[in-house]
């Protein structure tokens, strides 16, 4: 890329504050409780739970755009390699998914000016490992290009854990879930629900009874250890957010 295309490249990820050990490696975060737990500003192994991005000259006009590059941890370009997915702050998708190209680059453009954040996937072959933060969140601005770095480590990963966001409206399984639906898990996976809303919120119901308030950030997480239907709600945004949790033997 010349300097004459004015655009300028940062990586985005941030230190965890804090770390499980081995044992409990279900979290980087500290929990807070202890009957299924809360933890703040949570990241999942498989797909973290959680950057921003340097403006350069771009397009002209009242849209901007992101355009990337997917590397692993040491810098070397992964070509054509899993997703990337556009979300809003509060996580709910733009409904524009990217894969990268043979360089490794991706690009999503006509993009209103306002905060957005990425998701990498590749279940099970890749994750976005500490230090760096997942989803990826960056800002457009009008008539520039916001560049950025996924970093990503390849491997064999178990999909034994799901995570799902809490939005304003709205519970959605990632990556590609359907909002307010019924997530499927088998018995032992590890369900993480994470507040992406600018409002508090709750995870109602079930057999772990209730998250208790969750800050913007935080998340609450259940083993799976009970089989059946589990209808769950938050209960200060009524009757928008219901969803349930089927848990099969």
């Amino acid at each position: 890329m010349s300097a004459a295309d004015g655009l300028s490249s940062a990586v985005i990820g941030a230190m965890d504050d804090a770390r499980f050990g081995a044992a409990e490696d279900v979290t980087r975060r500290e929990f807070v409780r202890v009957i299924g737990v809360v933890v703040g500003g949570l990241s999942l192994g498989a797909a973290g739970c959680g950057g921003g991005g340097d403006g350069g000259a771009g397009p002209s006009g009242m849209l901007g755009a992101v355009e990337g590059l997917v590397t692993d941890v040491q810098g070397a370009i992964q070509a054509g390699f899993g997703s990337v997915i556009l979300m809003y702050p509060t996580g709910q998708h733009v409904g524009s998914v990217a894969t990268p190209d043979g360089a490794g680059k991706f690009r999503f453009a006509g993009l209103a000016a306002g905060d957005y954040q990425l998701r990498f996937q590749a279940a099970g072959q890749a994750i976005v490992p500490e230090p760096y933060r997942h989803p990826i969140k960056f800002s457009v601005e009008a008539g520039r290009v916001t560049t950025l770095t996924v970093r990503i480590q390849r491997g064999n990963f178990p999909q034994t854990q799901v995570e799902i966001y809490c939005g304003d409206d709205f519970y959605q399984l990632q990556p590609a879930g359907a909002e307010n639906a019924e997530t499927v898990v088998p018995v032992g996976t590890i369900v993480c629900w994470y507040n992406v809303g600018l409002k508090v919120h709750t995870v109602t119901g079930g057999p772990w009874n209730d998250s208790g308030d969750l800050q913007k950030t935080q998340s609450y997480i259940w083993v799976a250890t009970v089989p059946g239907l589990h209808a769950y709600q938050c209960k200060y945004n009524q009757p928008a957010m219901r969803a349930t949790l089927r848990v099969t033997p």
